[in-house]
């Protein structure tokens, strides 16, 4: 029922968006992930973070005067720096943008991430991860020139990550800092 929801609203804002648009913009964007899941029941010894990649699509839609949406598209290597705590995630973050100045622009919304890899390894106790992960964004922007610019991000995850079935009453939530540099088509 969930992913019925989520997958209904998604097309009507993409088709809304569609209609609304007035100078749309595309570009790709790529960068790096520090991450880590925060929980009670994660040992000291595992809790060290993860260097990773982020590399994704964006597409941008004004809206009435500094303001536009921004719906992404990207993978994101996420967990901890343990073998056994690192998930991937292919991320749908959806931000509402504030342009400051013709340089500067603030943007946050919410993120819905879709688990494709986790680390599994037979010969040790594994750590299984929920399939969806949601989260809220938020980040500052500077465009460089008029196509490459940068964008420094934090992510904060609420949705339980960890598959308590394997682990009963486990909890955790995802953190990351991301620093990515993109190219505006």
């Amino acid at each position: 029922m969930k992913k019925s929801i989520l997958w209904i609203s998604a097309i009507f804002m993409f088709a809304t968006l569609h209609c609304f648009a007035q100078e749309e913009v595309y570009g790709i964007r790529i960068g790096g992930n520090l991450s880590s899941i925060s929980s009670d029941d994660i040992p000291e010894n595992l809790e060290d973070s993860r260097f990773g990649i982020v590399v994704g699509f964006l597409a941008e839609y004004p809206l009435k005067g500094k303001f536009s949406i921004q719906p992404e598209f990207q993978y994101s290597s996420m967990g901890n720096d343990d073998e056994s705590l690192r998930v991937d995630y292919l991320q749908f973050p959806v931000f509402l943008k504030y342009n400051i100045s013709e340089l500067v622009n603030i943007h946050i919304g919410p993120q819905a991430g879709v688990k494709i890899w986790e680390w599994q390894d037979n010969t040790s106790t594994e750590v299984s991860f929920n399939t969806f992960n949601f989260s809220t964004v938020t980040g500052v922007g500077v465009d460089i020139t008029e196509n490459f610019f940068v964008d420094l991000r934090y992510g904060f995850g609420f949705s339980n990550i960890i598959d308590d079935t394997n682990i009963s009453d486990s909890e955790g939530t995802t953190r990351n800092i991301q620093l990515s540099f993109g190219y505006k088509l």
